[in-house]
């Protein structure tokens, strides 16, 4: 049996000794998505089961308003499960399978990078390197 939150955790321990708050999920989790003229679909909150299946509507959504693709600013996403990670990864692949560009990253939280780094799938939304082109970039020794 699970102690409730606020109340002792076992009938022995000290009065101030209780179970902390659990974070906030579900029903109460909070999340906005804001999806911009130019494009930008900026994310805020919290991601997880019970938001998430909005998020991927809604990048649905945006995907379709901006066939050229859309740029992810998730600066201000505070938590994201792995429900949050497959919803944005399912985007992708609907995107991708429309032959449209994929979703690029724009500004992400560090809790979102932490996250796309190590589940291996910052890759699948950074935005591509363009290759050098002759004459440009800087050389070793030049100017000095």
């Amino acid at each position: 049996m699970h102690p409730l939150p606020g109340r002792p955790t076992d009938p022995r321990a000290p009065a101030g000794d209780t179970v902390p708050e659990p974070p906030v999920t579900g029903q109460d989790a909070q999340m906005t998505v804001e999806v911009t003229p130019g494009g930008s679909v900026v994310v805020s909150g919290e991601i997880d089961h019970a938001t998430a299946p909005a998020l991927y509507r809604d990048l649905e959504a945006a995907l379709r308003a901006h066939p050229e693709g859309v740029t992810l600013d998730l600066a201000a996403v505070t938590f994201c499960d792995c429900v949050g990670l497959r919803a944005f990864v399912a985007a992708r692949r609907g995107h991708l399978n429309g032959g449209r560009c994929p979703l690029a990253l724009g500004p992400v939280s560090p809790r979102m990078s932490r996250l796309f780094r190590l589940t291996g799938t910052w890759e699948l939304f950074a935005p591509p390197i363009a290759p050098r082109q002759a004459g440009q970039g800087r050389r070793r020794g030049a100017g000095r």
